[in-house]
């Protein structure tokens, strides 16, 4: 039996294993449909930079709360793409960017067009990714840092997510990154 200055301390824990749970179950929901192939998916007309920004800004309160910086520049190009798909790519790397990232921290989002492609960088200034682990980082259920595993409530599936939704949309994913110093994920859709 609970004493009653408890209840609250386990009402939390509950709540944010029961979201961590949820958030796990639709991750791998969205992994499950798009292993099921892209002949299911839609694609549309998308401005990249629109979806981007859309993103970044639902993120304003959670970077405001951690002294983060959210900035998305760069040019709008249209690419055929899933929409759901894409707002779920780049939440999974803004939320990383922005959780993993320092106090005071940028996370800078700059899109680039060429003749063939959209290029679109998401760059943070947080802890960064040691070498060995940067080889396994899109693997499902794998975790770089181990010790947020608790605080950051994350599935190590975001990465997962990124790069299956980019093959979906034969685009290229890059990772480059080091310690303390800050993470670079570039996703090339070819035009």
């Amino acid at each position: 039996i609970a004493k009653t200055e408890d209840i609250p301390e386990f009402s939390k824990r509950i709540y944010n294993e029961a979201d961590r749970m949820l958030t796990m179950v639709n991750d791998i929901m969205s992994l499950s449909h798009m292993d099921e192939g892209a002949a299911n998916i839609v694609f549309e007309p998308i401005d990249l930079k629109e979806i981007v920004k859309e993103v970044a800004e639902r993120f304003g309160p959670i970077a405001a709360k951690n002294n983060v910086t959210i900035s998305v520049q760069g040019d709008s190009d249209i690419i055929q793409g899933n929409p759901r798909l894409l707002d779920e790519m780049f939440f999974n790397l803004i939320e990383n960017a922005t959780k993993y990232n320092k106090a005071n921290g940028r996370v800078d989002i700059a899109l680039q067009s060429t003749e063939e492609s959209v290029i679109v960088k998401v760059t943070d200034t947080g802890i960064g990714i040691n070498r060995e682990d940067q080889l396994h980082v899109f693997e499902r259920f794998y975790r770089a840092d181990k010790s947020h595993y608790r605080d950051s409530g994350g599935t190590g599936l975001g990465l997962s997510i990124v790069k299956h939704s980019a093959m979906v949309h034969h685009a290229k994913v890059e990772l480059s990154s080091q310690i303390n110093s800050g993470t670079t994920v570039t996703i090339i859709f070819p035009l």
